[in-house]
């Protein structure tokens, strides 16, 4: 067996949306019904154009490319609403939640850092299921800058009274990779299928499954698959 890329890990710091969650669609999903409100049509096509950013970054780029012209305070709260109606049927990304479990049956501490507004990242909690009093989460309301600003992560070591350098970070896109290299900390790029793997920061380790991403935490999820099979 290959050797496992890494070691001395102290704490793993999970983004949420594309991530932990298969939340990108329904985030895709209420920004084309907010377009829609205002009488524009648009389609998936829009997914790359957002796939990382904040709020009010996918609000400035509306303003530009399509004209609204409402403010943002009024906009979030439109899409919040469309969003926490379509977190009901919202689902873990394939394999996640047992890479999450045997790291914390592992005994690792971990940290949820999010790009989401705090309303949206617990939505997100609880459907998952993984809602802790003793978890710390960080989302873009509590911070001045949002990924790819590495204050986010910052914070969350902070939080959780780690060193930057025993963090490794999962994250799915290139905006929250850049942003966890520039804290200081490793990180694996989980890409989506068919995501190139230039796309990520050249320092990132880039898987495409879970497999692969818990052999490379050091993680055995195997026996964990094999529970959630039996439920099936």
């Amino acid at each position: 067996m290959t050797s496992i890329p890494f070691t001395n890990v102290g704490a793993i710091f999970w983004d949420m949306d594309g991530t932990l969650a298969d939340s990108e669609p329904l985030h895709l999903r209420s920004l084309i019904d907010a377009l829609a409100h205002h009488g524009i049509e648009a389609d998936e096509t829009l997914h790359p154009l957002i796939l990382g950013k904040t709020g009010r970054e996918v609000h400035a780029l509306c303003r530009e490319r399509f004209g609204i012209r409402v403010d943002y305070a009024e906009w979030a709260r439109f899409r919040a609403r469309c969003y926490l109606v379509a977190s009901r049927s919202l689902v873990p990304r394939e394999g996640a939640l047992d890479v999450y479990g045997a790291a914390r049956e592992a005994g690792l501490r971990q940290a949820i850092v999010s790009n989401a507004s705090r309303m949206l990242l617990e939505a997100n909690l609880r459907a998952l299921g993984i809602e802790d009093p003793q978890l710390v989460s960080v989302s873009v309301n509590d911070v001045r800058r949002g990924k790819p600003d590495p204050e986010p992560y910052v914070r969350a070591a902070w939080l959780l009274g780690v060193d930057a350098r025993e963090v490794v970070v999962v994250e799915d896109s290139p905006t929250g990779v850049q942003a966890a290299v520039a804290a200081g900390m490793r990180v694996i790029a989980w890409a989506p299928d068919g995501t190139d793997a230039a796309s990520f920061d050249a320092s990132a380790h880039v898987v495409y499954s879970a497999a692969a991403l818990a052999h490379a935490l050091g993680l055995d999820i195997r026996s964990r698959e094999s529970t959630s099979l039996r439920r099936l």
